[in-house]
C-alpha cells in the first residue's frame, strides 16, 4: 500500500541547518553567505511587509493587500520561497548528498504527497530520482515547455497535489492565435482550460523543462496560489483546487493512513483540512500520524473533528523524526 503524506510549512523549516553553507562571489564585497529561508507564519511580517512586527495578524493585512489588488507582499513571498528552492533544492538534491530529506525520499519510495505548501522541494526531490515529471505528476495532464517529448520518460510514480496551489504551476483558461498568418492574434477561450508548468526562476532544478514567461494565458507567479489569508473560501472553490481536492480524498479514502508532517492543522484552516479528515474517516484503517512538536495539543485539538480516527502523535520536528529512523509511534 502507498504511503500519503500531507506536509505544511513544518515540513521545510530544517532544509536550511540540513544543508551545508552556500556562498555566493560579489565583485565588490568577494564570498559571502547565501541566506535561503523556507518562511513559517511568524516570518512574515519581515519577508511581506518588511517590519520585524505588526499590530494585526499578517494574515488580516495579506487579505486586505489583496482585496486592495497590492501584491506586493506576495511577490516578496514568492521571491524568498524560490530563492530557498533554487539553492537549498541543488544543495541538499546533489549526488551523494545525505540529509534527513535525502533518507526520506528513499525511505518512502512509494509514496504521495499531498501539500499546503507552495514550494517545489518535494518535486525536486523525486524529479532527481525519476519518480516525478511535471507533465503528469501533478495529478492533472499539464502542458511544457520542454524539447524532449514526454513519451521520453516514464509516468510518474509519484503524485504531488498541491491543495492551496503551487508557484510553479498555473491554469491557462485563454490564449492568442494568428489564424491568418496576418500578424494579428485574436483572443480565444480554452474549454476545459489547460495547466501551464512554468518553474519561472527555477527552472535549472527541473531541465529540460524551461519557464514559460508572460505570455498569453500568463498568470504571475503570486497569484497562482491562496494566500495565507484568514478566509480562504474563494480560493478553495477554485477550479484548479476543486481538483486537487477530488483527487487528494480519493488517495486518503484508499489508502487509509496518512502522516502529516509539520501542519498544525489550525483553526483557519479548518475549511482546508476537514474535507481530506473526513475522506480519511471513510476509509478502512482511519489512521492519522501526525509529525510535529506540538503533536500531542494538535491530536487533542481535532480529535473532535476526528473522532472516528486513531491519531498518533509524534513529537518531533521532520529532521528529530529523521535521526529516529521514521519509527511510526504506537
Amino acid at each position: 500500500m502507498k504511503t500519503t503524506f500531507l506536509l505544511g510549512a513544518g515540513f521545510n523549516v530544517d532544509a536550511m541547518a540540513e544543508s551545508p553553507p552556500i556562498y555566493g562571489h560579489s565583485i565588490y564585497i568577494g564570498e559571502f553567505q547565501i541566506e535561503c529561508l523556507y518562511p513559517m507564519l511568524s516570518d512574515l511580517p519581515r519577508i511581506c511587509f518588511e517590519v520585524a512586527t505588526l499590530d494585526q495578524p499578517v494574515e488580516e493585512l495579506l487579505a486586505q493587500a489583496q482585496s486592495d489588488g497590492k501584491w506586493k507582499p506576495l511577490e516578496r513571498l514568492a521571491r524568498t520561497i524560490m530563492h530557498a528552492d533554487y539553492y537549498l533544492g541543488q544543495e541538499l538534491t546533489k549526488d551523494g548528498a545525505q540529509n534527513s530529506y535525502s533518507k526520506f525520499f528513499d525511505h518512502f519510495p512509494n509514496a504521495q504527497f499531498l501539500t499546503f505548501n507552495y514550494d517545489s522541494l518535494v518535486e525536486r526531490f523525486l524529479y532527481c530520482r525519476q519518480r516525478w515529471y511535471p507533465d503528469d505528476g501533478y495529478g492533472l495532464p499539464v502542458v511544457t515547455n520542454q524539447p524532449r517529448r514526454t513519451a521520453d520518460h516514464p509516468a510518474s510514480t509519484s503524485c504531488v497535489l498541491h491543495l492551496h496551489g503551487a508557484f510553479c504551476l498555473y491554469e491557462s483558461d485563454h490564449q492568442f492565435i494568428d489564424r491568418t498568418g496576418s500578424g494579428t492574434s485574436w483572443y480565444e477561450e480554452i474549454d476545459p482550460p489547460q495547466y501551464q508548468f512554468d518553474p519561472h526562476s527555477i527552472a535549472a532544478l527541473f531541465f529540460p523543462y524551461r519557464g514559460i514567461g508572460p505570455t498569453s494565458g500568463y498568470e504571475p507567479v503570486e497569484r497562482r496560489v491562496i494566500a495565507p489569508v484568514p478566509n480562504k473560501s474563494d480560493g478553495l472553490r477554485a477550479r484548479f483546487v476543486r481538483r486537487m481536492y477530488q483527487q487528494a480524498e480519493a488517495l486518503l479514502e484508499a489508502s487509509g493512513v496518512a502522516i502529516a508532517i509539520g501542519y498544525a492543522f489550525g483553526a483557519a484552516d479548518e475549511a482546508s483540512y476537514a474535507p481530506l479528515l473526513k475522506a480519511l474517516e471513510r476509509s478502512t484503517e482511519r489512521r492519522l500520524l501526525i509529525v510535529d512538536p506540538q503533536a500531542k495539543s494538535i491530536a487533542n485539538r481535532i480529535a473532535n473533528a476526528a473522532n472516528r480516527l486513531s491519531i498518533v502523535p509524534i513529537a518531533e520536528t521532520f529532521g528529530g523524526w529523521a535521526r529516529n529512523q521514521f519509527a511510526m509511534g504506537e
